[in-house]
């Protein structure tokens, strides 16, 4: 295998801070595949668009033996010694989680063989200057072109470690000649080699023997310069520089029974966050699963936009981003793919392209423009690109890529860590006016392109009648017809009948009576059979969205009572299972609910809304809608929206 690496083991230096096991730095990530998988990417992408190549990355899943991991005797060591400096600490009473924790290293440590993950890439590599910026939290070396700042994203890949042990080797450029570099970083508790010594910290990292104590960013040679044999095949694959990151003790992404495989699961996340990289041809991705002696090993491949459909096909009707590190959701990420494969381009700005969808003529369709920078998802909600923006645009798809300009330093500076969304709070007053002015230029450059919807074809309810002609009369003067229930704040709703207490089941029946609340602007129209459950509702919203309102739909049963009567009868409303429009869906529980409420958005959708009963007679159905706040602890409906939409379901009275 050549020459053997020097003499290293890990080193915990002295701290004045005692830890356990449960690191702060780890609490945010639970092994969940898109955040591991998506930060592995983002720097591989990030290091081969700095040394101007096409990313080629793979990841490898196999296992290994104990005694060929680097370090392992120190690692073993360091966690004896920490095991016993928290029973000094917590009388060997330990908390919940870091029981979890030790009962995880446990469990993997003594299996026969551990697991890997190693993600290999071919970009610029790592130096001595990058390796400490990696293996320290908060320091970054992409300066302006990478897509991450912050410096902490190395932290996401212990997610997916039991051992909480990763390991670096890489060969990197200098002075016209290829060198190698290798490290490794392990997060335990702190700990003390002797009863009275000093405490030690939690950190160990993989340096040169004798020379850890020197400490970071001094100009001594704390890496090894020799790749240890577990990852030097793959660094001597590469035809010039690259990086392998290796993952100790794999825990499968914490998989559930029954989801993906770890392959498959790689493959979601690559195509879903990074589908514009992969169409535009500057990033591609193979991830293979080769543990055991089985030759029938799972292997997946993403080179193309047919690649990428192919697998977001799997996840394409999930309406949410999955629970627990989900950052899209399958259906967003499916429809993004397919303007990127199909949908027509748009003369832009330099560092800027942009591609949009007709979605005219589909029901339920909605419009949705999806931001994506260096090739990586970041939001498809951002200000001045969302639905409501587009209200007097047929529905349509886009993609807007931010690959240089101002626009593109705008939109990382307002990512936050994870890299996802759009914080306007992180900007000053400038930053935030200029990022808002160079959306909506965006927004102008689409609706240029796409043009606004034909008024003409507006949708007309069977037997709509138009009278025409000059003719006008006076109308009759009657009392203030009274305001559907749910009406100002002022308005009194109907009061319910009395239930008859005798027995009588002929008497008036109770009505249900949904909470008041504002009416907004709107107009719709009913369709449905006598006999069926369903109601579809054409509703046109006229008023302006604010992210994160709802509305309420109700659907009521006119009583044919008019306003002016001394004693009217009270409308009943019907009991609701679920409502959806095509892009998103809210469930009530078994017995319904006279109101369930679904995201505000401005422009024209089609309502499908499904009673808990037969309509007897759809000819005196009427829809009614009210102003919601999203209420989090209202669990009378079950929402499944995007995890973007803030669906809750309204009590009733």
């Amino acid at each position: 295998m050549g020459a053997q690496p020097e003499r290293a083991s890990l080193y915990f230096g002295q701290t004045h801070q005692p830890v356990g096991f449960t690191s702060a730095a780890l609490a945010h990530f639970d092994g969940s595949a898109e955040p591991v998988v998506r930060e592995l990417l983002q720097n591989s992408l990030d290091a081969a668009n700095q040394a101007e190549r096409v990313a080629e990355i793979r990841f490898e899943i196999r296992d290994a033996n104990s005694d060929d991991i680097p370090g392992w005797k120190d690692y073993l060591k360091a966690l004896e010694l920490a095991k016993q400096e928290r029973k000094r600490w917590n009388s060997g009473k330990p908390s919940h989680d870091e029981r979890t924790v030790l009962q995880r290293i446990e469990l993997m440590r003594h299996q026969e063989r551990i697991p890997l993950l190693l993600c290999v890439d071919n970009g610029h590599g790592l130096d001595d200057r990058r390796m400490d910026a990696l293996l320290t939290p908060g320091n970054t070396s992409k300066g302006e072109r990478g897509a991450g700042s912050f410096g902490l994203g190395h932290h996401a890949a212990f997610g997916a470690s039991d051992l909480r042990y990763v390991l670096y080797g890489a060969r990197y450029q200098e002075e016209n000649r290829l060198k190698s570099i290798a490290s490794g970083h392990a997060i335990l508790a702190s700990h003390r080699k002797k009863s009275k010594g000093p405490e030690l910290a939690a950190d160990g990292y993989w340096f040169v023997e004798g020379q850890g104590d020197k400490g970071f960013g001094v100009s001594i040679k704390r890496y090894p310069c020799i790749i240890p044999n577990l990852l030097r095949p793959y660094i001597e694959k590469l035809p010039a520089s690259g990086t392998v990151v290796c993952i100790v003790g794999f825990n499968d992404f914490n998989r559930d029974e029954g989801e993906p495989g770890a392959v498959e699961m790689i493959g979601c996340v690559a195509a879903a966050n990074f589908s514009d990289a992969i169409c535009s041809g500057s990033l591609s991705l193979t991830a293979a699963d080769i543990r055991g002696e089985s030759r029938n090993h799972s292997t997946l491949c993403l080179a193309s936009a047919d690649d990428v459909e192919s697998v977001l096909d799997l996840i394409k009707d999930q309406k949410r981003a999955r629970r627990g590190g989900g950052f899209i959701a399958g259906s967003v990420a499916y429809s993004a793919v397919l303007t990127l494969r199909d949908g027509q381009q748009i003369d832009t700005p330099k560092g800027i392209r942009a591609r949009w969808r007709s979605l005219a003529g589909i029901d339920g369709a909605q419009t949705q423009v999806h931001v994506f920078r260096r090739g990586m998802w970041i939001t498809s909600r951002a200000e001045g690109l969302k639905k409501a923006d587009f209200a007097d645009q047929e529905p349509f798809d886009a993609v807007i890529s931010l690959d240089d300009g101002e626009l593109e330093e705008l939109v990382r500076a307002a990512e936050g860590p994870e890299h996802r969304g759009l914080d306007h709070k992180r900007l000053e007053p400038d930053e935030k006016k200029r990022l808002r002015e160079r959306l909506h230029a965006v927004a102008q450059l689409l609706r240029a392109e796409i043009g606004e919807r034909d008024d003409l074809q507006e949708y007309t309810p069977p037997g709509f009648a138009e009278l025409r002609g000059r003719l006008t009369k006076a109308a009759e003067k009657v009392r203030r017809a009274r305001s559907p229930a749910g009406g100002g704040s002022k308005k009194e709703p109907v009061m319910p009948g009395e239930k008859p207490t005798n027995g009588d089941n002929g008497g008036p029946r109770r009505r249900g009576t949904p909470t008041p609340g504002s009416v907004p602007r709107y107009r719709s129209s009913l369709s449905a059979e006598s006999g069926q459950r369903v109601v579809v509702a054409h509703l046109s919203y006229d008023e302006e969205a604010v992210d994160g309102s709802q509305i309420g739909v109700r659907v009521r049963e006119a009583s044919g009572a008019d306003g002016s009567c001394e004693s009217p009868l009270p409308d009943g409303y019907l009991r609701i299972a679920s409502v959806e429009d095509g892009a998103s869906r809210a469930s009530a529980g078994p017995d319904g609910a006279l109101e369930v409420t679904l995201e505000a958005t401005a422009g024209r959708r089609v309502l499908k809304v499904t009673l808990l009963e037969a309509v007897e007679d759809p000819r005196v159905l009427e829809l009614d809608l009210v102003r919601r706040r999203p209420d989090p602890s209202d669990t009378s409906a079950v929402p499944d929206a995007p995890a973007d939409a803030s669906d809750s379901a309204s009590v009733e009275n």
